[in-house]
């Protein structure tokens, strides 16, 4: 999806409202920097919210810097099943994995969607990432959830607004992708 953004759309609105595409794209590859850091052991505070300093015509190169990082990390069988550390809780890394395959999953979806991209989903992908946020994210009372996470989170870490909305209802026979970003507050 990245190398199919043109210049002149990287300042478009994103479906996820606080991002415009060029912010998505340092989120997205700050999320592989996370996977990475995560998955090796490390602070999940250490990485950024942001990849931030990119020329315009480099996200894809930083994009690819970090998902063949990422990959060399969680390729070891072990990481899979050892404790990762979240921001908010320590999960074994087969279920943050599948967490992070979401966020990449959705983020690629707004990408999509504010570029006018129709890419072909995966849907073993797919389907891992909405069985792994249905067990762990409930369609109702997100917000009372995150603030006591929130309350957990070091002052210092916390990030404002809620990074999900309440589960928004399609039928039961949409596309799977669009029950994923529906699970996950978007309107598909």
């Amino acid at each position: 999806m990245l190398a199919n953004v043109r210049p002149d759309q990287l300042a478009d609105p994103t479906p996820c409202t606080e991002y415009d595409v060029r912010m998505l794209a340092g989120h997205l590859v700050a999320v592989l920097q996370r996977v990475a850091n995560v998955g090796a052991g490390g602070d999940p505070f250490a990485s950024p919210e942001f990849t931030t300093g990119v020329a315009d015509d480099e996200w894809v190169a930083a994009y690819d810097v970090f998902a063949a990082e990422m990959e060399r990390v969680w390729s070891d069988d072990a990481v899979l099943g050892r404790l990762c550390t979240l921001p908010w809780a320590q999960l074994p890394g087969f279920v943050t994995l599948s967490i992070y395959v979401n966020e990449v999953t959705v983020h690629t979806w707004d990408l999509a969607t504010a570029t006018n991209q129709n890419p072909a989903w995966d849907e073993s992908v797919l389907e891992l990432a909405f069985a792994a946020m249905q067990q762990g994210l409930p369609a109702m009372g997100r917000k009372e959830s995150f603030a006591a996470v929130r309350a957990s989170i070091p002052a210092e870490h916390r990030v404002e607004g809620d990074p999900f909305a309440e589960a928004v209802t399609v039928t039961d026979d949409a596309p799977l992708i669009d029950r994923l970003v529906a699970w996950n507050g978007r309107r598909p």
